[in-house]
């Protein structure tokens, strides 16, 4: 008896980590903050895939004004012949179904100079159960509060998997 006590304990202490250790937000899985003092050039051109939702641009596009970017909107067929030395924002989501769509992946990039200088991936997947679902609006926005913002990595991972506000 003293044993099945014993086991059923270990059990329970088992059980208990591993559930909270599921928990865990990981959605940004790769993060290269960009460091304002070194883009002084702050027109940037939006790389249009034409593949991605246009409301992803157009989100992308609002928070660059609001951060006080200039911006043109550029067709990627356009993108290697337009002659300029503007950095370039490239960006891709993806969309996935499990009892409802939900965007699973969102990667933006900023280069200058052919560099990266900013870059952010994220996977709703890595919310855990039924956080991946959420708004892609609140998300993007909340993934360019991250990149373009002193937003912290953690306050984002929060955010992203279980809604809310920024607090900046």
């Amino acid at each position: 008896l003293l044993e099945i006590n014993l086991m059923l304990r270990c059990f329970t202490a088992i059980s208990t980590i591993l559930l909270l250790s599921g928990c865990a937000n990981n959605a940004i899985v790769e993060l290269q903050k960009l460091d304002s003092k070194s883009l002084t050039n702050k027109n940037i051109q939006i790389i249009d895939d034409g593949k991605t939702k246009d409301s992803i641009k157009h989100i992308i596009a609002g928070k660059l004004d609001k951060y006080g970017f200039k911006y043109q909107i550029v067709d990627i067929s356009q993108s290697n012949s337009n002659v300029t030395n503007n950095p370039k924002l490239t960006y891709s989501a993806n969309w996935w179904w499990d009892m409802a769509s939900y965007m699973r992946y969102l990667n933006i990039e900023i280069k200058d100079n052919s560099q990266t200088i900013a870059l952010v991936k994220i996977d709703t997947v890595k919310c855990g159960g039924f956080d991946k679902f959420g708004s892609a609006q609140r998300r993007t926005e909340i993934t360019l509060d991250l990149l373009l913002s002193d937003l912290s990595k953690e306050e984002a991972n929060e955010l992203i998997c279980l809604g809310g506000q920024p607090k900046n």
